[in-house]
């Protein structure tokens, strides 16, 4: 809109591992461009519950996943900057996402949220307590830091600390 003040289309994605304030700096981001927010874990719980077994996990991921994805592809073409609070823990994702960023003739910022792993893991704990959240073990915690691909030297990203 001519005069508005309303921020570019584009995506703002977030990289970083359980518990190192990506949903916290996603929502503080969606109010200060503003953007539409999406939070796989929030949609996971609304839809399935808090309390998915490791059978459940990955089919039900996948279909929120696939829905997240064709409504924030759809929000940049309304004009609407998204905002991916997702992770994006390997090189693979990362590097599809810019992919699909190019495909889709939007700019693309990745930022960079890190934190010890003693204290995500506290974070996490205390998370794990709270209504809404979805749980996560310190088992699968770990088991999940093991799949975490912290970005390489050639990767762009705005750093991002608490």
């Amino acid at each position: 809109m001519p005069g508005s003040d309303r921020a570019a289309p584009g995506i703002h994605a977030l990289h970083g591992f359980i518990g190192s304030g990506k949903t916290t700096f996603a929502r503080r981001l969606e109010r200060t461009l503003p953007g539409l927010r999406f939070s796989p874990d929030e949609w996971l719980v609304a839809l399935y519950g808090p309390d998915l077994n490791a059978e459940e996990f990955p089919p039900a991921f996948a279909r929120v996943m696939a829905v997240i994805e064709a409504q924030w592809t759809r929000a940049l073409d309304l004009g609407v900057p998204v905002i991916l609070d997702h992770g994006f823990w390997g090189r693979a994702d990362r590097d599809a996402l810019r992919a699909k960023a190019a495909a889709l003739g939007v700019p693309l910022t990745l930022y960079a949220l890190t934190l010890p792993g003693g204290e995500a893991l506290r974070r996490v704990r205390v998370r794990n307590a709270q209504p809404g959240a979805l749980p996560i073990s310190d088992e699968t915690f770990r088991t999940f830091r093991a799949r975490f691909e912290p970005l390489d030297p050639d990767e762009e990203a705005v750093y991002v600390s608490d």
